[in-house]
């Protein structure tokens, strides 16, 4: 059901340099406004660096280092990014810290079984009783238009209806303005 990585799927392995994790930090902020400075910086401290591993053709995972007591320390997951899309938090830092409020979106209970099959999330999804996604117009854009909540390309933590914690992430391959008004077809894609 999910990919495993072995050593030979992983070809390189590079600390990631302090200019590089600014970026990160920033984009992170960016995309999830909800988390704040100190969370962040919790997340990803600058001693010890990030690691970079780029795995397989087009992903690349950004670990930190993880001291142990009595054992050799190993490295977390903690965002991964695919190809040249958003920077999105691992699944395992989601339910690790569930204070940290992530972009998120909530499907109904329709759609949990198909989700956890691997599934890309329908509209439908998210628009019947029990789906949430955030509000449209709350924002303008420079030419005074209604910003929609979710942008294309944003990526999202799913939440399911009624569940405590998150089932995946993934990346909104329309709007939630366009999903509201479709009401068809794949709404987001699932990392």
């Amino acid at each position: 059901m999910f990919k495993k990585f072995d050593s030979d799927s992983t070809s390189t392995s590079t600390q990631v340099k302090a200019s590089v994790q600014r970026g990160i930090k920033s984009q992170i902020a960016e995309a999830h406004p909800n988390i704040d400075e100190e969370h962040l910086d919790a997340l990803l401290p600058k001693k010890p660096p990030l690691v970079q591993y780029k795995a397989g053709q087009h992903l690349m995972l950004y670990c930190r280092r993880v001291e142990q007591e009595g054992a050799s320390p190993s490295d977390e997951p903690v965002f991964f990014q695919q190809r040249d899309g958003p920077i999105l938090p691992a699944l395992k830092i989601v339910h690790k810290y569930p204070s940290l409020n992530f972009t998120k979106v909530t499907v109904d209970k329709g759609a949990i079984p198909y989700l956890l099959g691997g599934a890309d999330v329908m509209c439908p999804g998210l628009t019947n009783p029990g789906g949430e996604m955030p509000a449209d117009g709350e924002e303008k854009d420079e030419n005074g238009f209604d910003k929609p909540g979710l942008a294309k390309g944003a990526g999202v933590v799913i939440y399911a209806e009624g569940k405590e914690h998150a089932i995946a992430t993934g990346v909104m391959k329309m709007s939630s303005a366009e999903i509201r008004e479709k009401n068809k077809g794949v709404g987001i894609e699932l990392m």
